[in-house]
């Protein structure tokens, strides 16, 4: 049977923990306790590059935001949702979970290259200055850890 790592665990308490370790579970069920696992070890990542940023950040807005599919598989899991979401944001008041300047900053130049996608060839041509700016603070922005408490949906 595979374990979380102590990291993991770490992040999502003692009480939690002891349910996802000790409960059995049918196959299924272990599926979603896998599901939720994974999103906690990709919030987990330290890189800042653009790909690890935005898994990154995904996985940050897919346990704040306590959407129906975060609680599906929560449920399926046979995990509380509220009880997962309350661990999630402890983890981050004790700084267990942390982000860099960069990585907020790349899911902000994805979401603003998604909005500009859809617009018209002349706007995409009059906006293009935006994203090239974008892209530079992104760049030189610094890697140290600044933000320890994002408590909402970046």
């Amino acid at each position: 049977m595979y374990l979380p790592s102590t990291e993991v665990l770490k992040i999502l308490g003692y009480n939690l923990s002891k349910q996802i370790v000790f409960i059995e579970r049918r196959p299924e069920e272990l599926l979603y306790v896998y599901v939720l696992v994974n999103a906690i070890e990709d919030v987990m990542i330290q890189r800042s590059d653009r790909k690890s940023s935005l898994i990154k950040c995904e996985a940050h807005n897919w346990l704040i935001g306590l959407g129906l599919d975060f609680r599906r598989v929560c449920e399926w899991a046979l995990l509380d949702p509220e009880y997962v979401n309350d661990s999630y944001k402890k983890s981050i008041e004790q700084k267990r979970v942390k982000f860099t300047h960069r990585q907020i900053l790349w899911k902000h130049y994805h979401n603003t290259y998604i909005k500009m996608k859809k617009l018209s060839e002349k706007e995409k041509r009059r906006q293009k200055g935006t994203l090239t700016n974008l892209r530079c603070q992104v760049l030189e922005s610094p890697t140290n850890y600044i933000s320890t408490l994002c408590l909402s949906v970046i």
